[in-house]
């Protein structure tokens, strides 16, 4: 597993250097800070979405902790990423897509019926839904019909998941665009759940959007109109304010439930840490405040649990990748994974009693479960292949 440490300077300095120099001059976007784009642009679904469902997925019994519901999440067991499914104590794994487009990213709909996932073809990038037992997918826009990017190359990848607004209207996604092998740009957008209408919200930007659980709201990190902040907008781009300012960059901000806070990882001291605000930015706190180890990133949170009790974040702590989980005031934080390998993606269930997540400690890439006070893990793949992506059904 890869180590998160410092890295956290965002995966937004990264392309196949360390550095921002790998953004060619010849791309008009890239090299910017983030810019917001309030322009919308109507595009018409190149095909229509039926909503038909034919499947919904019920609780299952499982013998470690109660999570219940169904996983998603990307295996290359069959040579190329394909979205799987399987029940909460891994049985059942099952392929939903099977054809040579890799696929990534899968997301559930918030009643569980459908899933978006993002494919990668050649030098494009498309958003498909399909019902939760992988019938009926449907392309939902591809970046060759987008025509605000004006690129001198069509090179466009699906650059992480799809996000469905809490109230199942929308979808926010982010394609990058690449000049051979480096990423010059991020680019964010909200798509109508039935295809229509895409609104172009933010460009120059290197992480994913969150949703505000009213759906009103997305915060990026990043900031508005510079590298550093929290930025916080309407779901169609305008009015965009800045969080958190500070002189180390922010990011991966987390919304709590009721939505009233947020989490965020902060490299504004020697070593990044988790933060807590208020959703206006004020009534700042750091919660994990340690200087030997880097809390959060690109590869772990802050994610909070769906009851707001706790935040799961990844940390460099005892010279690893490890995963922790701490009350929400910061207080008792416990190391999940305990193994050199570490863990990445973690997710929480349903009811927060369990956290899926990804490690590489049995040889190669593994989804495990595991209690949220670090009792009973279990394995739920076990193949030679890549498995990883986790996403655990409402």
């Amino acid at each position: 597993m890869k180590k998160v440490q410092v890295v956290f300077l965002f995966v937004f300095l990264v392309g196949c250097s360390p550095g921002p120099d790998i953004v060619p001059t010849e791309t008009a976007d890239a090299g910017k800070t983030p810019t917001l784009v309030p322009t919308q642009t109507a595009i018409q679904p190149t095909e229509t979405l039926i909503p038909t469902v034919t499947f919904t997925p019920s609780p299952t019994a499982t013998a470690i902790g109660g999570g219940g519901g169904k996983i998603a999440f990307v295996s290359e067991r069959d040579g190329v990423p394909e979205i799987y499914v399987m029940n909460s104590d891994g049985s059942d794994q099952i392929a939903l897509t099977n054809e040579l487009t890799p696929k990534y990213s899968p997301s559930w709909s918030p009643d569980g019926r459908m899933l978006a996932f993002g494919t990668n073809d050649d030098d494009s990038a498309s958003l498909y839904i399909m019902n939760a037992d992988g019938s009926n997918p449907v392309k939902s826009i591809d970046t060759k019909d987008i025509d605000v990017y004006h690129q001198t190359t069509p090179d466009w990848r699906f650059g992480g998941s799809p996000f469905w607004s809490p109230d199942g209207t929308k979808i926010a996604f982010k394609v990058t665009h690449y000049i051979g092998c480096c990423f010059t740009a991020g680019y964010i957008h909200v798509l109508n759940a039935d295809g229509s209408y895409l609104t172009s919200v933010a460009i120059n930007v290197w992480e994913n959007p969150v949703w505000s659980p009213d759906s009103q709201k997305i915060a990026l990190g990043g900031g508005c109109h510079g590298p550093w902040g929290i930025c916080v907008m309407n779901a169609d781009g305008t009015n965009p304010i800045d969080l958190a300012n500070s002189s180390g960059p922010d990011g991966w901000p987390t919304w709590s439930p009721d939505g009233k806070r947020l989490a965020f990882s902060s490299l504004r001291n020697v070593t990044s840490d988790i933060y807590v605000m208020n959703a206006d930015g004020t009534n700042f706190v750091n919660l994990t405040n340690n200087n030997n180890a880097s809390d959060g990133g690109p590869e772990g949170g802050p994610i909070w649990s769906p009851d707001g009790e706790k935040i799961a974040f990844s940390s460099s702590r005892n010279d690893g990748s490890a995963l922790y989980v701490m009350n929400a005031d910061g207080t008792n934080p416990i190391n999940l994974t305990n193994h050199p390998a570490g863990g990445s993606n973690p997710v929480w269930s349903p009811d927060s009693t369990q956290i899926a997540f990804v490690s590489g400690r049995d040889g190669n890439s593994e989804i495990y479960v595991i209690d949220a006070d670090g009792r009973n893990l279990v394995r739920l793949t076990n193949n030679e292949a890549i498995d990883d992506s986790p996403v655990w059904s409402p």
